[in-house]
């Protein structure tokens, strides 16, 4: 089955602009996401050295059935108003096709102000506004993948409106998260785990003090094992397919990072990071490697789902809202030095 039978042909329009490489990122950005499944023509790879252009562009746009993605930037509605410009042919011959079975012209958007001036035969046309991901560098070729595939306006427009919900939640947790920046390393010789602030001593991880009241955590905490011993700063990562073993160090590990957050709704919420973090970094460890974990590490695996994004959030909100405490958030951070002592005065 080749490429066209199975997805359909599909024609790129655009407009080169000033630059020769201005529009490079279209290889990569939009043809590289369709190619595998579809038969793609973009002129910067498919007219040989040699050939008649108009002739090659008018093979490919006989092609049925046929998706013509018009890619509309400032660049794409000067060229299309210049008359003897690649484009303004382009134009022409794609008008005459425009009304034919099996073609579908769809404007994509990539700058504001285009959706008002598009040209012939785009004008009325339903099209797709890429504007906010493409103003953000943000990766269209998915979204458009998608337009191939004939997703429908809300489909689209759900992928969209979640991809900047990401965007805009992982600027939020790493603005935040900076603010403390620190580095956690873990030694692959002896399984000692230590946080390194960029402004304070290091120190080794220990269970905070939550952890200890904890009916889900208490009874293991004092566990003396080569690999885990957490009073001595002594955690357990291996490289297996359950991670359950993994989970009391990443709810230590999240816990560094929002010290501040110990009531019962927030464990539930630090419980349920820490058992991501074991199931996508921890138990992908082997037991003999070390590991380094930073605010990218917890932030970029943390927002890989929906499930994991509502934690994110949550977390956000709820360390933001005591932000106004006026107990120093570095404080709070050397304090989690001393729980392996403190417990015991709890017990």
């Amino acid at each position: 089955m080749t490429t066209a039978e199975n997805g359909g042909s599909i024609f790129i329009s655009y407009a080169w602009g000033a630059g020769f490489k201005k529009k490079e990122w279209v290889r990569q950005g939009i043809v590289a996401s369709l190619n595998w499944k579809h038969d793609v023509f973009w002129d910067r790879d498919t007219i040989a050295l040699g050939e008649l252009v108009e002739r090659t562009i008018g093979k490919a746009l006989a092609k049925r059935p046929l998706l013509v993605l018009c890619l509309c930037d400032q660049d794409y509605l000067e060229a299309a108003q210049r008359i003897g410009s690649g484009l303004h042919e382009e134009l022409r011959l794609l008008a005459k096709i425009a009304d034919e079975p099996g073609v579908r012209i769809v404007p994509l958007i990539l700058e504001s102000g285009c959706a008002e001036r598009l040209p012939a035969p785009l004008i009325g046309r339903l099209y797709l506004n890429l504007q906010p991901l493409h103003s953000l560098n943000l990766d269209i070729g998915m979204t458009i993948l998608g337009v191939a595939d004939e997703l429908s306006q809300a489909q689209l427009q759900s992928d969209i409106n979640d991809r900047l919900a990401v965007f805009h939640l992982r600027q939020r947790a790493l603005g935040y998260l900076r603010q403390r920046p620190m580095t956690i390393w873990g030694s692959g010789r002896n399984h000692e785990v230590t946080v390194k602030p960029d402004d304070a001593a290091p120190y080794l991880l220990k269970p905070p003090q939550w952890m200890w009241e904890s009916s889900s955590w208490n009874y293991l905490l004092e566990d003396d094992e080569p690999t885990f011993c957490p009073t001595k700063g002594r955690w357990h990562w291996e490289y297996v397919q359950i991670s359950t073993e993994m989970r009391p160090l990443g709810t230590a590990v999240v816990s560094a990072f929002f010290p501040q957050l110990t009531g019962k709704r927030e464990q539930g919420l630090l419980n349920t990071g820490g058992t991501l973090l074991a199931s996508r970094f921890f138990r992908m460890v082997d037991i003999r490697e070390p590991f380094t974990f930073d605010a990218d590490d917890l932030v970029n695996h943390l927002i890989r789902d929906h499930e994991g994004l509502d934690v994110m959030k949550q977390l956000l909100n709820a360390a933001e809202a005591t932000s106004d405490n006026p107990t120093d958030s570095n404080t709070i951070a050397r304090q989690s030095t001393n729980d392996a002592v403190d417990h015991q005065a709890y017990k």
